[in-house]
């Protein structure tokens, strides 16, 4: 963590000294505060971590503003952190916590389900529970393999 990233996790512990813990997790500072030290980090490398920097620059000026009242400011520390957060994710490999086992656990409920329909055609009488065999086997084992991303994830110290 270089002299920028620590001279503006300073100035937003000043400004928001008063400002409630419950807000301060709404808003994601805690998170925003990792992506600075981010984005320090890759400047070197990285033209839009480089352009962030002034993005961030100004932001941290208003954040104040922006977690105390609604407005522009709030509008824009928003858009900020939401970008920083895609720009991280696509480009340097960081990911919110638990991604992978609730987007490939997604694939595995709607695959699941689509083996229980095509189970259900077979029976007539035991529809459900042919359907629930499926939508059970879609379910586990992508599950598992999301979890096992996300553990691989955690290990290498990306998380969001």
């Amino acid at each position: 963590m270089g002299n920028w990233s620590e001279e503006l996790h300073g100035k937003i512990d000043e400004q928001l000294r008063d400002a409630r813990e419950k807000d301060l997790r709404f808003f994601r500072i805690d998170e925003f505060k990792r992506n600075i030290a981010r984005i320090d980090d890759f400047s070197n490398s990285c033209p839009v971590c480089k352009k962030a920097q002034i993005d961030v620059t100004e932001t941290v000026n208003t954040i104040d503003k922006a977690v105390n009242h609604l407005g522009k400011q709030r509008r824009d520390y928003d858009r900020l952190i939401t970008r920083l957060s895609k720009h991280m994710q696509k480009e340097h490999g960081f990911y919110a916590p638990y991604y992978f086992t609730y987007l490939i656990s997604f694939f595995g409920i709607v695959g699941g389900s689509l083996l229980g329909y095509g189970l259900m055609q077979l029976n007539a009488k035991i529809k459900l529970e042919l359907f629930l065999v499926g939508f059970a086997l879609g379910l586990l084992p992508t599950y598992v393999w999301g979890h096992l991303k996300d553990k691989k994830i955690r290990k290498e110290k990306r998380l969001m």
